[in-house]
């Protein structure tokens, strides 16, 4: 009965959050929301979804105020993402997507294996409460990762398949794809590769069955928007304004960097790579270096962030991440500039607890040695 009732109460308020969240939803039409559901309405009509005339006609009429349109830049591949969302109403569909980002946030604790001390620092994590604000898509990304950090060693097909869902926004993942096909490559884990193939080709498939025209398209809106006139606001694009802001290639020389370390990094431990561990470091460096992002973006940081935290011999480790992720919230509330130092934070937090500290930690969790590295949460 006890377990009923706590059932019965997270049930409960699952459903007040969906609807506070709808009801805020519904009053604020500059969201990424209405830009998802624009697309998920032409695109299941057999209309372009990169139109950016219709998708302005269409997010007037869900009361956008904007000067100018806010478009879906994903590529076609990712459409299968928002085609559910064309078969319902405005505020319907809503509903669904709610339910579909917090679910991955759910499903993604659950399939990491997250301790239930923990459980809470996780659903509060700033990244997380951003996607949920800002309506954005970043919940999957998180759920492929994890996914794919859950089968690679079993299921290796499957968890190429579930890359799928990192793809949605592939140019944050630029080093993790390098050293994934550098690994598949060496190991001759060529089932990772058909996984991820295989899926790419079905969701593009899907896309181009519905609408046949939407590869040129898309290319076409790729071709006439200019991504620096949009705020995707990182320390790439910072570093771009302040030496050159029309020399758009400045944003590519950090995460150019990031590839060589991450190929230099898997190459040393090739021998003893554990995605499960290994891929932590990956991503943090991937988010880090990206050309462009949002803070939403950053809810894939809660793996190494969790991992992290657990494995950290640090005596004050969870105080300091817990400032860190106060600190992050106030930072979100600002401008745009001042998230971009985000990542860094992560960052700083990450080498900080990654870093041996008196063994206090160690010694509660039964640790034979202070000296270790982030643990997998994946057993």
């Amino acid at each position: 009965m006890a377990r009923i009732l706590r059932i019965a109460a997270a049930v409960a308020l699952t459903l007040i959050a969906v609807a506070v969240l709808v009801a805020i939803g519904s009053h604020t039409n500059t969201n990424d929301y209405v830009e998802y559901w624009s697309a998920g309405q032409l695109f299941v009509h057999g209309a372009n979804p990169y139109s950016e005339p219709l998708i302005y006609a269409l997010e007037k009429s869900r009361g956008l105020t904007a000067a100018e349109p806010l478009v879906m830049l994903n590529p076609p591949w990712a459409l299968f993402m928002v085609a559910p969302l064309g078969f319902f109403p405005a505020l319907g569909s809503l509903v669904v997507w709610v339910m579909a980002t917090a679910g991955s946030i759910v499903a993604s604790i659950l399939v990491l294996r997250v301790p239930p001390q923990y459980r809470t620092l996780a659903f509060l994590f700033a990244p997380v409460l951003a996607t949920l604000n800002m309506e954005q898509s970043s919940p999957f990304l998180l759920l492929g990762f994890c996914l794919f950090l859950r089968l690679q060693r079993t299921r290796p097909f499957l968890a190429g398949a579930s890359l799928l869902l990192m793809a949605i926004k592939p140019h944050l993942f630029l080093v993790f794809w390098s050293i994934l096909l550098i690994d598949c490559i060496y190991k001759r884990r060529f089932a990772v590769l058909a996984g991820l193939a295989t899926a790419l080709a079905c969701s593009s498939a899907f896309a181009t069955l519905i609408s046949p025209h939407i590869w040129l398209n898309y290319f076409t809106l790729m071709h006439k928007v200019a991504l620096d006139q949009h705020a995707f606001i990182s320390l790439p694009a910072l570093l771009q304004a302040f030496i050159a802001p029309k020399a758009r290639w400045l944003t590519l020389v950090p995460v150019s960097f990031a590839i060589l370390w991450g190929i230099g990094f898997y190459w040393v431990k090739r021998a003893v790579w554990d995605w499960r561990r290994d891929a932590m470091s990956v991503i943090m460096a991937a988010i880090l270096t990206s050309p462009y992002g949002w803070i939403s973006d950053e809810v894939v940081l809660l793996p190494p962030v969790v991992s992290a935290a657990l494995a950290s011999t640090r005596r004050y480790s969870m105080e300091v991440l817990m400032a860190v992720n106060i600190l992050a919230i106030l930072l979100f509330c600002v401008t745009a500039q001042a998230r971009a130092w985000l990542p860094l934070l992560w960052f700083a937090w990450y080498l900080y607890a990654e870093r041996t500290g008196d063994g206090t930690k160690a010694k509660e969790n039964g640790s034979q040695s202070p000296n270790r590295e982030p643990v997998p949460l994946i057993s």
